[in-house]
């Protein structure tokens, strides 16, 4: 087994080879399982778990006839029980499970419920406390998949697919200060490539028509309070432009991509390093892989999350080669414009983004992987779903040796894993397992070791 690694801007690419090693590491505690529904953890966009010195905290959704639930629960790593649990409200539909943070002072933050609606924003009343919340905050927009992060001044900041019927969807930032009383109006970030394909759409289906895409999106901020931006792009394109798959609707996620501020989210890179007051469009953004053109591009992507080591950015995204699938980490120091990649490989999975990243002294991350071995005469079986796994891996980023925990950590997964943030060694996985589109799933949430 080997990695490749990869070092380019622009087109000019280096390979190198290094040598991996794998060790199993296990789980330890006692396994967690909760009611969930189809999407009980999703999306990677939004942090679903809070782990402090004491107390884990999760958010998820339980589905109740004709209801998402929206569930946050504590568990005490004294006790070793889950000792206070709250229903903040209900969401839209399975789209709204909730993003989840914590201040500086252990008060816990919230937004959730929405798809292509405004979403609603909590404060936990008692710090360390899911018992009692605030009163809910609308924040307006026709908004989805959201990601919410907090500085060190405690001040929040607010990423979400925002979208307009027959317009350019975008990435919207919303900002909260932290003696503020309500969020701001928001501002686009990135916007859609949907009016340079306008005049070609025609009426052959809705949701091209309308514009629709998606960015597979993760926001954070750093040390420096620099706000980053990873995204995949998700759009139809005309028939008559070519794309790896040629399906049907003629879908393609063509190229992932990074962008950053300096100034708290007032202007955002682009592809130069310059900074804008505007929106970026995409043939402008600084694209980490990929091709802005789809007809250019040889497979599909997939982004996961990113986090910070060393004055660092590394970000997880996988290649979709139909039924193969190559997962990457890719690397960059400021000013951000030249890009490391390491190909992580195993001989056994096929694996794919999405990825959860947990940030700390240990590189932790939880992937999708299918097993080689499933596949008959070259295509996977009408059972596939359940045969695919949750495994974890843990990147030495010194050596590039990657451990990997060789048992089935969930099988049958429904919808992606969620880490938690590190705590003095201390990371927590959670997953929704079950079939993808039945409400009759449970949520698993467990102790890495």
């Amino acid at each position: 087994m080997d990695l490749l690694f990869k070092q380019y801007r622009k087109r000019h690419i280096f390979i190198i080879s290094i040598f991996s090693c794998f060790i199993s590491c296990k789980p330890v505690d006692v396994q967690t399982t909760f009611k969930g529904s189809s999407r009980a953890t999703a999306y990677h966009d939004s942090d679903k778990m809070v782990n402090t010195k004491d107390y884990l905290f999760v958010t998820y959704l339980q589905h109740t006839v004709g209801d998402e639930l929206v569930i946050v629960k504590r568990y005490n790593k004294s006790s070793k029980t889950w000792d206070q649990s709250s229903t903040l409200g209900i969401a839209k539909d399975d789209h709204g499970g909730g993003a989840l943070i914590i201040d500086s002072q252990g008060y816990l933050h919230i937004v959730y419920g929405s798809h292509n609606s405004p979403l609603y924003y909590k404060k936990s009343q008692s710090a360390y406390d899911v018992k009692s919340w605030s009163t809910a905050l609308e924040i307006s927009g026709n908004l989805t998949y959201p990601s919410l992060v907090i500085n060190k001044n405690d001040d929040l900041f607010l990423a979400a697919r925002n979208d307009i019927k027959g317009g350019s969807w975008s990435v919207r930032l919303f900002k909260k200060s932290n003696h503020g009383k309500s969020w701001d109006k928001g501002k686009d970030i990135v916007t859609s490539d949907f009016l340079k394909w306008k005049k070609s759409y025609g009426k052959s289906s809705m949701s091209i028509s309308n514009g629709y895409v998606k960015f597979g999106k993760y926001l954070s901020v750093n040390d420096k309070n620099e706000l980053h931006l990873t995204f995949h792009y998700f759009e139809y394109v005309p028939k008559i432009v070519k794309t790896y798959f040629n399906n049907k609707v003629n879908s393609s996620t063509h190229f992932v991509a990074h962008t950053f501020s300096k100034d708290l989210g007032h202007s955002w890179s682009d592809e130069n390093g310059n900074f804008s007051t505007e929106s970026i469009n995409l043939k402008d953004i600084s694209i980490i892989s990929g091709n802005n053109d789809p007809s250019k591009v040889d497979c599909n992507y997939s982004a996961g999350q990113h986090f910070f080591k060393d004055d660092k950015i590394l970000f997880y995204y996988s290649k979709h080669y139909g039924i193969e699938t190559t997962l990457h980490l890719a690397s960059s120091s400021f000013p951000y414009k030249i890009w490391e990649e390491v190909e992580i490989l195993n001989d056994d999975y096929y694996l794919r983004a999405p990825v959860a990243a947990s940030q700390g002294t240990r590189t932790i991350f939880a992937v999708n992987a299918i097993p080689k071995d499933v596949y008959v005469n070259g295509r996977p079986p009408a059972n596939l779903p359940l045969k695919s796994k949750i495994i974890i891996g843990e990147l030495d980023l010194t050596s590039l040796n990657v451990k990997w925990n060789d048992n089935n950590i969930v099988v049958n997964p429904s919808w992606l894993p969620q880490l938690s943030n590190e705590y003095e060694g201390d990371i927590w996985y959670m997953v929704t397992q079950g079939a993808r589109e039945s409400n009759d799933t449970k949520v698993i949430i467990n102790k890495v070791k």
